[in-house]
């Protein structure tokens, strides 16, 4: 089974990459996504709040500032660079068991520049 860092990696790759099917498959079925006044559930949902940051946040180029793991949990702090000094920054917390992300919560800002 993947280690919760195993399984962060491969979320992080899958999330650069932009193919939604990697992903999901790092989810849980009934995977819970919790963002400022938003709460998301299942595939279907988490892939909803995907697509919205895609469009809120754009092309960018994005970079791990930090991660921090302890056993099942790891914290990640990120930022994104863009066209026209556009930027994004955000932190991000994953509960992974069973080699499967079970719980995230994200909060993040875009920067117009």
């Amino acid at each position: 089974m993947r280690s919760a860092r195993q399984v962060f990696d491969d979320h992080w790759d899958a999330v650069l990459s932009g193919d939604m099917d990697r992903i999901l498959a790092d989810y849980a079925p009934d995977a819970v996504f919790v963002q400022p006044g938003a709460v998301a559930r299942g595939h279907a949902g988490i892939q909803g709040v995907f697509e919205g940051i895609g469009e809120n946040v754009g092309e960018m180029a994005f970079s791990q500032d930090s991660v921090s793991v302890g056993e099942s949990m790891v914290l990640l702090e990120w930022s994104g660079q863009g066209a026209g000094g556009r930027s994004a920054g955000g932190v991000d917390s994953f509960y992974i068991e069973d080699g499967f992300i079970r719980y995230q919560t994200l909060t993040y800002s875009v920067n117009e520049g």
